[in-house]
């Protein structure tokens, strides 16, 4: 992915929480390896884990129209 002349990795984990429910962690490394941001974001309970993937995924997609692609 490129932003701005230069190369980013978006790293996205879903996890499963000690209080219930999944979460998901949203990390953005530059190009130097330098972590630009991160972000997190509890999913609530999800029936599944594609379930908690598929909201991962949207809560991504969410994230980067809002912060990278404006």
């Amino acid at each position: 992915m490129q932003h701005r002349d230069q190369e980013v990795l978006i790293d996205v984990s879903t996890a499963a929480m000690d209080t219930g429910g999944y979460g998901v962690l949203l990390t953005v490394t530059a190009e130097g390896g330098t972590e630009v941001d991160a972000a997190f974001s509890y999913l609530g309970a999800c029936d599944s884990l594609d379930e908690a993937r598929n909201r991962a995924e949207a809560f991504a997609q969410d994230w980067l129209r809002e912060n990278i692609y404006r």
